[in-house]
C-alpha cells in the first residue's frame, strides 16, 4: 500500500502525468477508457503539448497542472492500479517496433538505416547534450496493441498529430516494423531519476554548465548533463524511455552532488534510441500519407 501511495505521489507532483489526468478530468475519461492503449497515448501527446516548453508560458502550465492534480488521487489510483496499464512500465516489446521514416529522412545522406546504425564515438557534441540524444539517429516506438482500424498506433503516430515535438514530417512516412534481437541489450528509463541515474552512470561531469540559455529563459528547464552517448554504447544497444518514464519523467529535475541537475525534456514520446544494430528482422508495412486523423478522440479538445 506504501508503495501504491509513492508511485501515485510521483505521477501527482509530475508535470507531464499531471496534465494527464487534469485533461483527462477535463474531457470526461474515467480509468476505463485511460486503461485503452490508443486514448492514453494520444492523451499523453496532448499532455506534452499542454507543457510546450516554447510557448512562453511553460513555467505558469507546469505550474497549474500540479497544482490542479492532487484533486485527482482517486482517478489516478484507479488507473494505475488497472492490470491493463501494466504496460505503461514494460520493459521493450522485442516483437513490436515500428520505424517511421519521412521523405525528408529517406532522402538525407546517408537515410538512417536500422541495419546499419552508426555507433557513436567521443565525447559528445554540444547538441548532443542538449538534444539528449545520440547524433545518428534510428529511433523506434512500441507498437501498440489495438484494433486494427485505430489511427493511434504508437507514440510516434500520436506524435504526428496532438504532439509538440518539432518533427514536421514530410508525407508518405515510410512504416516498418522490426523485431530486436533477443541478445539485444537495452537501458530501461521508467522514472525521472533512471534518467538521472542513466547521466550519473555514463555522463561526463564537464557538460555540466551546458544548460542551454534559450530553454531556461523559455520555459525554466535546466537540462544539465547528458550521458555520454560512446559511453554508453559500450554496455548497451538502445536505451527505451518507458510510457511511465515520459509521463513521470519530463520536466522533472533530479539533482545529487556527484552530478548536479539533470532534466529529461527532449523526449515526446515512448521511444527508444539506437546507438547500434540490434535487430534480426523486419516487415514494410503500408505508408501514412497524411497526417494520422485523430480529431474525434476528445469531444473537447479539436
Amino acid at each position: 500500500m506504501l508503495e501504491l501511495r509513492h508511485r501515485v505521489d510521483e505521477f501527482v507532483a509530475a508535470p507531464v502525468a499531471a496534465a494527464f489526468f487534469v485533461l483527462a478530468d477535463r474531457y470526461g475519461l474515467d480509468a476505463d477508457q485511460l486503461a485503452e492503449p490508443d486514448t492514453a497515448t494520444a492523451l499523453a501527446s496532448c499532455a506534452v503539448r499542454e507543457l510546450n516548453p516554447w510557448s512562453g508560458t511553460a513555467v505558469h502550465d507546469r505550474a497549474r497542472v500540479l497544482g490542479e492534480a492532487p484533486r485527482l488521487r482517486a482517478l489516478v489510483t484507479d488507473v494505475l492500479t488497472d492490470p491493463r496499464t501494466t504496460w505503461w512500465s514494460a520493459p521493450l516489446q522485442l516483437d513490436a517496433q515500428l520505424l517511421l521514416l519521412d521523405q525528408r529522412a529517406l532522402t538525407t545522406t546517408p537515410p538512417p538505416d536500422p541495419w546499419q546504425v552508426p555507433e557513436p564515438g567521443g565525447a559528445n557534441d554540444e547538441w548532443q547534450t542538449y538534444a539528449q540524444r545520440p547524433l545518428h539517429q534510428v529511433i523506434t516506438t512500441t507498437e501498440l496493441t489495438v484494433p486494427v482500424q485505430a489511427v493511434v498506433r504508437s507514440g510516434a503516430h500520436a506524435d504526428l498529430y496532438h504532439g509538440v515535438s518539432d518533427w514536421d514530417a514530410d508525407y508518405p512516412v515510410h512504416q516498418s516494423r522490426l523485431r530486436v534481437a533477443a541478445g539485444a541489450r537495452v537501458l530501461e528509463v521508467d522514472s525521472a531519476v533512471d534518467w538521472h541515474h542513466l547521466v550519473a552512470a555514463y555522463g561526463d561531469p564537464q557538460t555540466a554548465d551546458r544548460s542551454e540559455s534559450n530553454l531556461w529563459t523559455s520555459a525554466g528547464i535546466e537540462h544539465g548533463p547528458a550521458p555520454e552517448w560512446s559511453r554508453v554504447a559500450e554496455h548497451a544497444d538502445a536505451v527505451h524511455l518507458t510510457f511511465a518514464g515520459l509521463l513521470t519523467g519530463l520536466y522533472v529535475p533530479v539533482s545529487s552532488a556527484g552530478v548536479g541537475v539533470t532534466t529529461l525534456w527532449a523526449w515526446y514520446f515512448e521511444s527508444t534510441w539506437w546507438m547500434r544494430s540490434a535487430f534480426s528482422s523486419s516487415q514494410d508495412l503500408a505508408p501514412l500519407v497524411e497526417p494520422p486523423d485523430d480529431h474525434a478522440r476528445f469531444s473537447s479538445g479539436h
